[in-house]
């Protein structure tokens, strides 16, 4: 005849409380941990909060002289037929003012990346529809007025002031419009919407860059494409 069987009690009740104890140890010091990590989570986007951005530039309607004005079309090459190229972007809004600015009388000048000749870099972007006295500069530098082409071009037509577009905001657009302004002394113009960089981050840091440069910061205008009007009366 089976015997049912019971359960063995603790013979050591001493070492059932301590475990106990131990158990509720834990609890609460699982507990705290939690309450520290919501507290510092809290500081963390209080201090998120507390640090603030760089000031943008705000764009403002924008009026040139177009005897005195080129528009300098940076970079934007056959590149821009493909989708995944961010230039591709910009490059529809960018060729509609180009074909005002033209009409206008402005002066249209491009650039093209020396590394890419006979690629798709190295052509300008076929929609653009360039006309044969359109200058066409190809310096192997992210400054495109390294070698001083781009400078020559400019003093012989008497320009003044420079709009410039293109990609990308943090290289050819940084540095071509720094030495605009600090060099050359041009009036920079630039269209917030007609340049563009891989990230959001990139193209903020540049804009602020234009508004920290000592001594020439205030040679340049922030606008948009649509924006920019053409004085009459030349």
């Amino acid at each position: 005849m089976n015997q049912e069987t019971t359960p063995e009690r603790s013979t050591n009740p001493g070492r059932d409380g301590n475990l106990k104890g131990e158990m509720a140890s834990a609890r609460l010091e699982l507990e705290t941990w939690k309450t520290r990590a919501v507290k510092a989570e809290e500081e963390l986007a209080a201090l998120r909060t507390a640090v603030a951005r760089p000031e943008l530039p705000q764009p403002h309607p924008v009026t040139v002289d177009p005897g005195r004005t080129a528009l300098l079309v940076l970079d934007l090459t056959n590149r821009c037929n493909d989708p995944a190229q961010v230039a591709s972007r910009i490059a529809p809004r960018v060729k509609n003012f180009a074909d005002r600015a033209r009409a206008a009388g402005v002066l249209l000048i491009y650039t093209i990346m020396a590394s890419g000749r006979d690629t798709p870099v190295g052509q300008v972007w076929d929609k653009f529809g360039r006309l044969p006295g359109e200058p066409v500069l190809a310096p192997d530098a992210y400054d495109k007025f390294t070698g001083g082409e781009m400078r020559d071009v400019c003093e012989k037509s008497g320009v003044r002031t420079v709009i410039i577009t293109g990609a990308s905001s943090n290289f050819a657009v940084l540095y071509t419009a720094t030495t605009a302004a600090r060099v050359c002394r041009y009036n920079v113009v630039v269209p917030v919407d007609g340049i563009i960089a891989r990230s959001r981050y990139e193209d903020e840091y540049t804009l602020y860059q234009f508004t920290v440069l000592p001594g020439v910061s205030q040679l340049f205008s922030f606008t948009n494409l649509g924006d920019i009007a053409f004085a009459s009366g030349r």
